[in-house]
């Protein structure tokens, strides 16, 4: 067996014992910070956001038969992943191969010596996640590996380790499917040259995502994007099917607030950044812009309530089954996964009922989701200007 310790699997649920090891708000942050620490390191996870460029904005449309998605992060992986890791004075390799066996060998040879592995796998391969869609940009970190057992043990954002067969982890990390194939991604890096961030670097981050909000590469994305958003949603909800019109707004719940977001579409990492960074600089500009920060976050909860609201018992009933099924997911014990899974079961009638009493709302909803996301852009508009003169 090679391994490194993992300690106990924590308390009964729903409230595990806290542990640095496992759990996170955002799978990316919190691997590189599991990973840091390790090394003797320890970086926030809501610096390491702000390092890696922080917030954004990006809507995808909706593909024929499908649904869009949406984002509140700056950059996808790789791009997100080096710029965390340049914060803290690392040269970071992103090792990929279409060779299972290689990237197999490769894994072993980290644990073999001493170190967690940082790789990427497609979460809906990942039996705890119970996922329905397939995302490939999930880090995950593995600890150990049991030979004999033929399992492997993993931390992700669930507050207890997981274990999966050695046959699962590597579908999950071989898969093909669109977006972003993780193609047995591997981080590499000298990690015990990492170092604590400085001013720079935390400036650096601030610039990284005043690039991407206010000089978007498309129209749909960045401070432009939001409001045009808010003009689709209403427009979808004022001329779509009342089904589809409730799977694009549970999506976008999922994608804004339990989709590994930390709370509001990453506002609320990006707030507890900024707060951090304006403790360490003495830049009362960093600080301003927390209190701005805050104002967005809250007016990012208001949306969140209204895109599955509590209008209707059978809003009310999805909403809260959406919730209470993260919960159990992020719990990790047996029984609380069990429960996910039941709650899970559970969603498509929950949609199909919510859809059924849609109509008298259209007009409200569509207004009311449009003004929300118009007084969004308005804050970030301010908060960002604030934020370029860092």
């Amino acid at each position: 067996m090679t391994s490194s310790p993992t300690g106990p699997a924590g308390s009964t649920p729903p409230q595990p014992r806290p542990d640095g090891r496992f759990g996170g708000e955002h799978c990316e942050t919190a691997s590189l910070r599991k990973q840091l620490a390790a090394h003797g390191t320890p970086v926030s996870e809501a610096m390491l956001f702000g390092l890696a460029g922080g917030i954004s904005f990006m809507h995808l449309p909706p593909t024929p038969g499908g649904r869009g998605f949406t984002g509140g992060r700056n950059g996808p992986f790789p791009e997100f992943t080096r710029r965390m890791a340049a914060g803290v004075g690392l040269d970071l390799d992103v090792a990929v191969t279409d060779d299972p066996d290689h990237a197999w060998q490769e894994l072993l040879a980290e644990l073999a010596a001493g170190r967690p592995a940082v790789i990427y796998a497609d979460l809906f391969h990942l039996p705890y996640f119970q996922a329905t869609r397939h995302f490939g940009a999930h880090a995950i970190v593995v600890l150990e590996h049991d030979a004999e057992a033929g399992t492997v043990t993993i931390s992700d954002r669930p507050a207890r380790p997981q274990t999966i067969t050695t046959a699962e982890l590597a579908t999950a990390r071989a898969s093909a499917h669109q977006p972003f194939p993780p193609r047995h991604a591997l981080l590499k890096a000298d990690w015990t040259k990492a170092r604590h961030p400085g001013e720079e670097d935390i400036r650096q981050g601030v610039r990284y995502s005043c690039r991407a909000m206010l000089q978007p590469p498309v129209p749909t994305f960045g401070l432009r994007g939001l409001e045009s958003y808010g003009a689709g949603l209403d427009h979808l909800l004022q001329h779509a099917k009342a089904t589809e019109a409730v799977d694009e707004l549970a999506g976008s719940f999922v994608d804004f607030e339990l989709a590994g977001t930390g709370g509001n579409a990453f506002r609320n990492l990006f707030q507890a950044f900024l707060s951090e960074a304006a403790e360490l600089t003495g830049d009362h500009r960093l600080a301003d812009a927390a209190l701005l920060c805050a104002d967005s976050a809250e007016r990012w909860e208001q949306l969140v309530a209204l895109l599955l609201p509590a209008w209707t018992p059978a809003f009310t009933e999805l909403a809260d089954t959406y919730r209470e099924r993260e919960q159990q997911l992020l719990d990790g014990s047996g029984p609380a996964l069990a429960r996910a899974g039941v709650l899970g079961s559970r969603l498509p009638k929950l949609r199909a009922a919510a859809a059924t009493g849609l109509d008298p709302l259209r007009e409200r909803l569509g207004g009311e989701l449009r003004a929300t996301l118009r007084g969004i852009a308005e804050t970030e508009r301010e908060l960002f200007a604030v934020l370029r003169e860092v």
